[in-house]
């Protein structure tokens, strides 16, 4: 079982919980290393010592007075770090003033707390001495020991104070106007502590906490994903789970957050699971929400699709919603938006339209507000920058001398408006005007002009206050093919074979034939195969199979590109601590020293990118299904969130990036639906101008006329589900003649219904059912289909 300890809140509210009454002296550092506002006292510290520091960039003779912070957080991102040593001749004193250096009210507050962490048990006795600082100087100091427990090791604790003991007991300061709170040494024994002091709040209590509403759960594989609507803004919620029926609850999670997703202990797969959801505030339950639901094996196209799913998340709740501009990551400033992750995340809206993971017109309706942004923002030349402040529409400096077009950011997008004036085909208004847009989009862009003067090059950059001084060609081998079959593509701005020849493939040069690696060859990639995001981008519409010209069989290249990553991990040559046949994919993506592109024996510190793997699913179907497996089976608690698998992981270095980056989550959506259905490959390969295009470069090409079968599709529809005593089955042909068989989840044959109706309707009694998960069967001769069913008396 997974251990969680019980955290009380910290954020408090009156009764009426109509006016939020809580003063924060503490809650995120001035950056990862110090807090501004947090002051040592270090001419007066005698014989005890106080690790203090200065602000990068500052002087150490001026400013070295700061507390530091650790990257270690109760909440957010960091917090501060204590680091002491308590001598008897001597004195430590640490003031932690607010933000803004203002002053606040807590005249009518009454309780003061704090989350407080040591790597060792820690006596009450410990614990500093407290104060405030208000209007008048400071308060006297009272020890927080007559009013808390010992603090256990390793767990953040919360630690509360009574405020009317200083305000009562300090009648000449004036509270209306308190600065900081007071931290004091306490001991005298040459005692060294460190501790983490997180979220100092004074707030004021309550009685009453409410409840939570519209609780929902979904049951998967392996966990269980739980939201609901918070009462009110600023409470925890604790969430239970039972896995004996309902007769014992344990603590899951403690979370200020509206979701959980809870992955359970293994003996809790393949049955039904019951939560309990309180709201907490003050250390206080509200009345329990209880719901119920089941987890089970999935196939691997369940998984698939659960992925896909999951990744498309980013670019809808994730995504900036007055525009839907997808944001460059998820842990940004809310603000910056990318074009190219804009770009993957209209395929993924064409995914997610065909295969209903949101209703379909609300999908339409989002998809014409992104064209909308694209059509007002600020472009140059008919290509899009890099980033956008999405609030103004404007650009947002890439870096300094990036502030214009961005053409291969831009060659995403134009994959993606491909897509969409070829997939919405409907003659309904939202159709029409999505392909209206789209088709305008791609026929403004001016691909010729990144020519820098009819080069036979193009060019990565132009900035209207710099021209080209950027002077970045755009060369192979990269990511960058699409760029030039959309330039190529265009119906009005194209540009000629020459350009792709001396520029793209630089007259032959782009081919580095005979590398071999496990016995796999490739022939354009550097050595040991490149990131793998090289052999993703160019290919969301771009369909590589039967691909060549005169330089590479580009399915070939692909395909051992990504297994040599597959063996390389396998290998694991520079000894990286998980490297395996599960664990692989190195690309570009966050990892512990910053941003950069991992590759084979190259620029690897241990970083693997669950995109990498799992977006090389076209060409490595069984490797990228293990890989999957892995990172959701056998690691989803560690590296499984909102919106799917996280960046990146270093298990080298005890390291998960919890959070997501644009470009990396839609490959995932667009790259698995092209393993399963062909569907992005199908509506830019058909389009005429891409044909042409491809045509003009000398391609060999294939074009998908009908994707696969979409998974997941029946030949049945069952309802209720969950089902009680009675079950109907719609049919999707009258008078079909075979049998509908039940199963037990371990696979057993439970029930045989026979078909024999000339409706299209059987309606079957299942009294005789028990609860739990069941495979529903339906065979008439030509076809077998599946569904799973849930029996809930």
């Amino acid at each position: 079982m997974t251990k969680y300890f019980i955290i009380p809140a910290i954020l408090f509210f009156l009764v009426s919980f109509g006016n939020a009454q809580e003063v924060y002296f503490f809650d995120e550092g001035t950056d990862a290393n110090f807090y501004d506002q947090g002051i040592v006292d270090v001419n007066n510290l005698g014989g005890s010592s106080f690790k203090h520091t200065y602000p990068p960039g500052g002087s150490p003779s001026l400013w070295n007075d700061k507390v530091p912070c650790s990257a270690i957080a109760f909440k957010g991102n960091t917090s501060l770090k204590f680091n002491y040593v308590s001598a008897e001749n001597g004195n430590w004193k640490v003031t932690i003033h607010r933000k803004s250096w203002a002053a606040a009210d807590i005249s009518t507050l009454d309780s003061l707390s704090f989350y407080i962490y040591s790597e060792t048990e820690l006596p009450k006795s410990a614990l500093p001495l407290i104060g405030l600082f208000g209007e008048g100087g400071t308060s006297e100091l009272y020890a927080l020991a007559d009013f808390n427990n010992n603090v256990p090791a390793a767990e953040w604790t919360r630690i509360t104070f009574p405020l009317d003991t200083i305000i009562e007991n300090n009648p000449g300061l004036d509270f209306t106007q308190s600065k900081a709170v007071v931290f004091n040494q306490s001991e005298s024994n040459n005692s060294a502590r460190l501790l983490l002091i997180d979220e100092i709040t004074a707030f004021k209590s309550i009685e009453t906490v409410p409840p939570v509403t519209e609780f929902l759960l979904k049951g998967y594989d392996s966990h269980v994903d739980l939201s609901w609507t918070q009462p009110t803004a600023g409470l925890l919620y604790r969430v239970y789970a039972s896995f004996d029926g309902g007769q014992t609850f344990e603590l899951r999670k403690e979370t200020s957050e509206s979701y959980y997703l809870d992955f359970v202990p293994a003996t809790a797969k393949n049955s039904s699971i019951v939560y309990k959801l309180v709201a907490v505030s003050q250390n206080k339950e509200s009345e329990p929400n209880e719901q119920s639901t089941e987890v089970w094996d999935f196939s691997d196209d369940e998984l698939l699709n659960m992925i896909q799913e999951y990744s498309f998340r980013y670019f809808w709740e994730g995504a900036h919603q007055a525009s839907g501009m997808a944001l460059e990551r998820s842990n940004g400033n809310g603000v910056t938006a990318a074009s190219g992750a804009t770009g993957f995340g209209l395929m993924a809206m064409i995914v997610a339209h065909e295969r209903e993971y949101r209703p379909k017109e609300e999908i339409k309706d989002r998809i014409i507000k992104i064209l909308k942004f694209l059509d007002n923002c600020e472009k140059h030349h008919g290509a899009w920058s890099h980033w956008y402040n999405a609030d103004t529409y404007r650009t947002q400096p890439f870096t300094p001398d990036d502030d214009g077009g961005d053409l291969v950011e831009t060659s995403f997008v134009a994959q993606a408006l491909v897509a969409l004036k070829n997939y919405f085909s409907g003659t309904d208004a939202k159709s029409v005007q999505i392909r209206g847009k789209a088709d305008k989009l791609w026929k403004e862009i001016e691909w010729d002009w990144y020519r820098n003067g009819n080069q036979n090059v193009l060019f990565w950059h132009w900035s209207p206050n710099t021209d080209f001084q950027k002077n970045m060609k755009v060369s192979g081998w990269n990511e960058c093919l699409g760029t030039y079959i959309m330039a190529a593509s265009s119906p009005t701005y194209s540009i000629p074979k020459a350009v792709y020849t001396n520029g793209w493939a630089q007259n032959g040069n782009m081919v580095n034939p005979g590398r071999t690696y496990y016995g796999l060859e490739i022939n354009l990639a550097r050595n040991w195969g490149g990131p793998l995001f090289w052999i993703h981008y160019s290919h969301h519409g771009i369909n590589p199979r039967g691909l060549t010209d005169e330089y590479a069989n580009y399915w070939q290249e692909h395909v051992n590109t990504a297994k040599i990553h597959y063996e390389y991990a396998k290998a694991n040559p520079l000894s990286f601590e998980n490297y395996s046949e599960n664990c692989w994919g190195l690309t570009a993506s966050d990892d512990p020293d910053g941003y950069t592109a991992h590759k084979p024996m190259d620029n690897d510190n241990g970083t693997v990118s669950p995109t990498a793997a799992l977006a090389s699913m076209p060409y490595t179907p069984v490797e990228s299904l293990k890989a999957l497996n892995y990172f959701y089976r056998e690691r989803g608690a560690e590296l499984f969130g909102k919106y799917g698998p996280y960046d990146a992981f270093n298990d080298s270095r005890n390291w998960v990036k919890e959070s997501y980056i644009g470009i990396d989550q839609g490959p995932i959506v667009i790259m698995i639906e092209n393993y399963r259905t062909g569907l992005l490959w199908k509506n830019v390969m058909k389009d005429a101008d891409v044909q042409a295009g491809l045509d003009k470069l000398g391609f060999q090409y294939e074009v998908i006329t009908e994707t696969k079968e979409i998974e997941n599709r029946t030949d049945f529809v069952m309802y209720p589900n969950p089902a009680s005593d009675k079950l109907s089955i719609k049919l999707n042909t009258i008078g079909t003649a075979g049998e509908i068989k039940f199963y037990a989840i371990n696979g057993g044959l439970v029930k045989k219904v026979p078909i024999n109706t000339i409706s299209n309707q059987v309606n079957i009694d299942c009294s005789d059912l028990k609860n739990g998960v069941y495979v529903v069967e339906m065979e008439d001769g030509k076809n077998r289909n599946r569904q799973k069913l849930i029996i809930r008396k």
